[in-house]
């Protein structure tokens, strides 16, 4: 009997050490992102560098949870690629892989499933 309530004090406190704290899980998240993909605005897209080899990162901040579409156009503004995405609202740090796109540049552009444009970037494919 004293083993059992020596158990169950044991097992209630640490479940109260294992509790969920969204705070925490939030500063953490926000910790990772990049400082140079960092966006104050609430929505928009921001490329980790202008100039890029193989592959660029981007953040896309996000008003909502949502599916948005992300097209890359060339110079003249032909549609080269699109996907689109399910994403969280907030940060969402992802990576173009642009090593089978011809040598020039390119606008990336973060539209909501609608056609509603929320963000664009320019990047150059650099040798």
């Amino acid at each position: 009997m004293k083993f059992r309530n020596s158990l169950l004090i044991s097992l209630s406190v640490l479940g109260l050490g294992c509790t969920y704290d969204p705070v925490e899980e939030t500063e953490l998240v926000h910790s990772l992102i990049p400082k140079e993909l960092t966006i104050v605005e609430p929505v928009g897209l921001k490329l980790e560098n202008i100039f890029v080899t193989d592959k660029v990162s981007i953040n896309a901040k996000l008003p909502e949870d949502g599916t948005y579409r992300l097209k890359i156009k060339d110079i003249g503004g032909k549609l080269i690629s699109q996907e689109k995405l399910e994403a969280k609202k907030g940060d969402n740090l992802l990576s173009i892989y642009t090593s089978s796109l011809p040598k020039t540049s390119y606008t990336v552009e973060l539209h909501t499933d609608n056609g509603t444009l929320l963000g664009s970037s320019i990047f150059v494919i650099q040798e």
